[in-house]
């Protein structure tokens, strides 16, 4: 499996799509803090609005930028299909299974590669977001321990959220074994999610609303309680993904 990430990570550093997903990342990270406004489909614009009235500084930037985690997702996809999708388009699933590797150190090595990939952007992405608001002369807001350690915590929760999503799209590509049907789900996932809970009423349904599980951390809106249903759930959804993909795969003719 180690052999697999390292592999994974060398065809990465070789392919230009990394480098212009790394530098749309980034500017997204730029857009967002120049115009201080979240972009993309969120759950907490009006609130970072109204803190932004106040006097918009560094830290509220950053919270900004975790508003606008939805629109990330638009732009991962392209790690989705780098380091998963290729294995189907390229046809090199058989010779990578046939290695040595069993399935579920396949699933679990190109899950980690897709998460490692997506906390480096996203870190990029709120360093990016920290740099311009110094840039532009914003009072940090807050000392620098506290930024640093928000910094962090952003990273992470964004990072993770996104990546249970991605996991859901490794466990349709493994059934339909089509790159389309997976990269659509991964995308339309948030937005309908929130349709689907405004239009049925089910509450519950805001627990696989991922990228607003990150919202709320950087908006201090959730409560405990409901924050280890969210950690709960999420961490449920990659596990069923991770070894429920591993089954499929093991019953598919390769």
């Amino acid at each position: 499996m180690i052999n697999q990430i390292r592999a994974d990570f060398y065809r990465q550093r070789r392919s230009i799509g990394m480098l212009i997903l790394l530098i749309a990342t980034m500017g997204l990270g730029i857009v967002t803090t120049w115009r201080k406004t979240p972009m993309g489909p969120t759950i907490g614009g009006e609130e970072l609005l109204a803190i932004g009235r106040q006097g918009w500084t560094v830290r509220t930037g950053l919270q900004s930028g975790v508003a606008s985690a939805s629109s990330l997702i638009y732009f991962y996809i392209a790690v989705f299909v780098i380091v998963i999708g290729a294995e189907y388009s390229q046809h090199t699933l058989k010779n990578t299974l046939t290695s040595g590797i069993s399935r579920i150190q396949f699933i679990l090595g190109k899950y980690a590669t897709i998460l490692i990939d997506i906390v480096l952007l996203t870190l990029c992405y709120f360093i990016t977001i920290l740099i311009t608001g110094l840039a532009l002369g914003r009072n940090p807001g807050v000392d620098w321990g506290i930024l640093c350690k928000d910094v962090a915590v952003m990273t992470l929760s964004v990072g993770f959220c996104i990546s249970v999503i991605i996991s859901l799209g490794i466990i349709l590509l493994i059934i339909t074994k089509s790159l389309i049907i997976p990269a659509v789900v991964i995308v339309i996932w948030p937005m309908l999610i929130s349709l689907v809970e405004y239009a049925f009423k089910w509450n519950w349904l805001k627990y696989f609303d991922f990228p607003g599980f990150g919202e709320q951390i950087a908006l201090n809106t959730l409560k405990a309680d409901q924050a280890w249903i969210y950690a709960g759930v999420s961490a449920g959804v990659v596990l069923v993904a991770i070894f429920g993909s591993a089954l499929i795969i093991s019953k598919q003719e390769i």
